[in-house]
């Protein structure tokens, strides 16, 4: 019986050992009877459980690590290089117009090039100047003391213009110059008749041929109505002038011829000798120059109907003459619109200096 009751205990004291090792108690929560309970077991249980959680501990201290130079480490380069250019440009392009666009402080060539552009292109659509030349066809009537129109009459002139729009419809040009006019009369002023002892008839004529050569300066305004050409600078006008102008010198050439005119075929024969013998008179003739400075009250009215076609470089128009006055009888008057002869008419050329 004792040897029965050894065993049995000895098993009992195995039995406590290998529960004791296999599964530990955990220590209580409040740490009572924890000094009793690690003193109360095995020597070799206490020593392996904190070896066990160390353990743990370091080999989640080495995943961490290892996952954070995981996340560090630098994209591999040789998988971006495989990717294709044209993908990475249609998601370049995708973000970018998927992006909002920011506000910069200070714009690139190209924009400034174009705002440059489109304020020059206004610029030329509003406000011309430059030079005009003019080339005139005038026709004199009645001047000074003659009682006859002029046989012909030309002008010419130089001017500064400026030009100004308003809207696209409406525009106006006020011209500043000099100009040179020429005119020429040729007519009969007296016939006298005769008769010779001998019977033959015979008509003594005076003829007057007088040239103008005539410096004013000349100050035109004119008012456009018209319509700009969508995508140019083209400006298609119908136009009213109203002009100005201020004779400042004049030289006058005159010359008087008499001439002797007959039917007598006797009268006619015995001229005829006379004249290849050098010795005839006629026609009698006798020629003078004057010069003449006009005053501050000698002043001519004008007013001029036309049509034109500008653009920004270069301007044509064409001017009929409708109304117009003078001071004094001494300044030229010109025949308008609906004369039974030819009307006075000019033509400006314009060339824009912007």
């Amino acid at each position: 019986m004792t040897t029965i009751r050894k065993i049995l205990t000895l098993s009992s004291l195995l039995a406590v050992l290998g529960f004791a090792q296999g599964s530990p108690e955990p220590p209580p929560a409040n740490n009572d009877g924890w000094d009793e309970w690690t003193e109360s077991g095995d020597s070799t249980a206490t020593t392996s459980q904190p070896q066990v959680a160390n353990q743990d501990s370091t080999a989640k201290d080495t995943s961490a690590v290892q996952a954070t130079a995981d996340s560090t480490k630098p994209a591999d380069t040789t998988k971006v290089a495989e990717v294709p250019q044209d993908s990475l440009k249609a998601d370049t392009t995708a973000a970018d117009s998927a992006a909002p666009k920011k506000l910069r402080n200070k714009i690139t060539y190209a924009d400034y090039q174009q705002k440059v552009l489109r304020a020059a292109k206004k610029r030329s659509k509003t406000l011309h100047h430059g030079l005009s030349l003019v080339s005139a066809d005038y026709h004199d009537k009645n001047y000074w003391h003659t009682d006859h129109d002029a046989n012909w009459g030309m002008g010419m002139g130089m001017y500064y213009f400026y030009r100004r729009y308003i809207g696209n419809y409406l525009g106006f040009q006020g011209r500043l110059g000099a100009l040179y006019r020429y005119s020429r009369w040729t007519f009969d002023v007296d016939e006298q008749d005769g008769k010779l002892s001998t019977g033959e008839k015979y008509t003594l004529v005076q003829n007057l041929d007088r040239k103008y050569y005539n410096f004013s300066a000349d100050m035109p305004l004119t008012g456009k109505v018209g319509y700009h050409i969508k995508g140019t600078t083209t400006f298609l006008f119908a136009s009213a002038t109203f002009g100005l102008t201020k004779p400042i010198y004049e030289m006058t050439d005159t010359e008087n011829r008499l001439y002797l005119k007959t039917n007598d075929k006797n009268l006619k024969a015995d001229l005829d000798l006379i004249s290849d013998a050098g010795q005839s008179p006629f026609p009698v003739y006798e020629s003078h120059q004057t010069n003449k400075f006009f005053y501050m009250d000698d002043w001519e009215t004008n007013g001029w109907l036309g049509l034109g076609i500008e653009s920004r470089l270069i301007s044509i128009e064409f001017q009929m003459f409708a109304i117009g006055g003078a001071s004094q009888n001494a300044n030229h008057r010109y025949y308008h619109i609906g004369h039974d002869s030819h009307p006075t008419w000019r033509m400006f050329l314009d060339f824009s200096i912007r």
